[in-house]
This record gives structure tokens, C-alpha cells and sequence, in this order.
């Protein structure tokens, strides 16, 4: 099967088809949505919904745009108004997971040490982004979006997005600048 044959399932109501696109989406947009919401069990939450409503809204999909992006895009910003709303509710990053459990490389043992105190200055210096932020980088760097689509999936203007990208670089590049400055 592939994704048109899946999508066309879908569109038939058969599961199988859903099925199929969990399986190839799931790891990728759960990761997307931790990294957002900073709370695995959120982004499970926030994915399984976003899985839930593709089988009842897949008739909103356009077939002659890639399915990926489109669905991907719902994830990062179902998780950025799902991590707006446990701040308003909770105390607001305590659910976070490994960071490391989040990425697909597989270090060698020699850089392991330095991967895993990297991979911690990058967590932290995440948590500092405001949801938004967070949102915009993930669509930006992990699911490698341009700025234009972005801003399709985000309904605001180019401009608001090159200006969160420019102040999440700053944020980050100074959180990061310190914490290595801290260590010398």
C-alpha cells in the first residue's frame, strides 16, 4: 500500500487505511508534538486526537498537495494551542520526557558523553520558547517547512514567522552562549 492507496481507504471510511498512516506518521508527529507541548503525555493526547480527526475530516484533504506536511502541520498546531492551554492550567513542563528518547540517531559510544550534555543545553534552552516559538522551529527545522508554509498552517503573516524564527535563533544562541560560558 501507499499513501494514495491509504488515503483513498480513508476517504472510503475503511481503517485500513487509517491504520497505515498511523503507522508511518505516528513516531514523526508524536516527536513533533513533544517537542512543542514538553509533555509526552499531552502529545500523545494532542496526536491521537489529530489521528481521530483525519478519519472523520479527510474529506478536507487536498490529494493534490503532499499529505505529510498538511497533517503534520495540524500536529504542530494542535500541540502549540494544547501546550497554551496546560500553562493556563498546570504547572507546565513537569511531563517532559528524555530528550534523547526524541531523536533517530544512534550515537557512537565515543560521543555519547558529549551528545547527551548537548542534547540537555538544547532541551533547556527549548523550554525558554515561548509555545509559539517552540511551534514555528519545529515546523521550521524538524519537519523542514518554509516559511511560507508556516505561515499557511499558522494563518499569520510571512513577516510574524521570519520574526519568531529571528527571535527563537536569538533566544536560543544566547541561552546556549551562556551555558557554555557558565562551564569555561
Amino acid at each position: 500500500m501507499d499513501e494514495k492507496e491509504a488515503i483513498r481507504l480513508l476517504l472510503n471510511k475503511d481503517l485500513e487505511g487509517l491504520t497505515w498512516l498511523m503507522e508511518k506518521y505516528q513516531v514523526r508527529a508524536l516527536r513533533a508534538a513533544v517537542l512543542v507541548t514538553r509533555d509526552r503525555a499531552l502529545a500523545e493526547d494532542v496526536v491521537q486526537s489529530k489521528f481521530v480527526e483525519l478519519y472523520r475530516k479527510v474529506h478536507t484533504y487536498d490529494p493534490t498537495r503532499p499529505f505529510a506536511p498538511w497533517f503534520l502541520r495540524g500536529v504542530v498546531n494542535a500541540a502549540i494551542n494544547a501546550a497554551h492551554d496546560a500553562t493556563r492550567f498546570a504547572g507546565y513542563g513537569e511531563g517532559l520526557q528524555e530528550f534523547e528518547e526524541l531523536v533517530d540517531s544512534a550515537p557512537q559510544p565515543e560521543t555519547k558523553a558529549l551528545q547527551a550534555e548537548l542534547t540537555q543545553k538544547i532541551r533547556q534552552a527549548l523550554l525558554n520558547l515561548s509555545p509559539e516559538q517552540r511551534g514555528t522551529v519545529v515546523m521550521r527545522y524538524y519537519l523542514e517547512m518554509s516559511e511560507v508554509e508556516i505561515a499557511e498552517a499558522s494563518k499569520v503573516p510571512k513577516g510574524t514567522i521570519k520574526w519568531r524564527l529571528h527571535v527563537a535563533r536569538e533566544r536560543l544562541r544566547k541561552f546556549l552562549s551562556f551555558s557554555m560560558d557558565k562551564e569555561e
